[in-house]
């Protein structure tokens, strides 16, 4: 089982990353038929989405196994967001073509996102970050990549649509090689702030917030 990394943070919350290595229908064959449907499986075509899908939920039943929690699957809410069937604790979920995390809490909201730094980054800047936020950093395509994947795990843990990235999520200026930065999500009623850890795998940038 690829899990290179599980750890759990300061403020309670858990993550796995796994690594994917496996063939498609060796994947498959992990996962048992209350886990997995037809009709899911039905709605993904393309093999390598099918790998990620597999992937996804191997790693958060593992991870929910290791905090002694009975999984059941991952339904969606009304706006889309994933939960865990069956219990109270929350949960996000991560994938790239090469790894896929997860995280969990008894009742934090959770949010994770893990990319690689692309020059894209420095062509798209201007939409997702403010004014103040372009003013605090060079054009560093790893920070540039913490500032939008922090952005992403913010977005998840919101959960709902209708955020302007510029506007309703703001990340504070940070040294570069850190590994706990600061978000704050503003929008409608709510103006909070959270821990946002930053981990680095192999090239990507891996953040999570809650």
């Amino acid at each position: 089982m690829p899990v290179i990394l599980e750890k759990k943070y300061e403020n309670g919350i858990s993550l796995a990353i796994w690594q994917i290595t496996e063939q498609h229908d060796e994947l498959q064959a992990m996962l048992p038929s209350e886990i997995l449907t037809d009709a899911e499986l039905a709605s993904i075509s393309h093999p390598q989405k099918q790998i990620e899908f597999f992937c996804s939920r191997l790693v958060i039943k593992y991870l929910a196994n290791s905090l002694g929690i009975n999984y059941l699957g991952i339904k969606k809410d009304e706006h889309g967001k994933p939960y865990l069937a069956g219990t109270d604790w929350q949960m996000s979920l991560t994938h790239t073509s090469n790894y896929v995390a997860a995280v969990m809490h008894p009742s934090r909201s959770l949010g994770i996102d893990m990319e690689k730094p692309t020059e894209k980054l420095s062509r798209i800047k201007h939409k997702f970050m403010s004014e103040a936020e372009l003013a605090s950093t060079e054009n560093d395509f790893e920070n540039l990549c913490i500032y939008w994947s922090a952005k992403e795990a913010l977005y998840k843990l919101y959960g709902k649509r209708k955020v302007i990235f510029n506007e309703n999520l703001h990340v504070s200026p940070f040294e570069k090689g850190v590994s706990c930065i600061q978000g704050r999500l503003l929008i409608n009623e709510i103006d909070k702030n959270y821990d946002i850890y930053i981990e680095r795998i192999d090239g990507y940038i891996l953040v999570v917030a809650g």
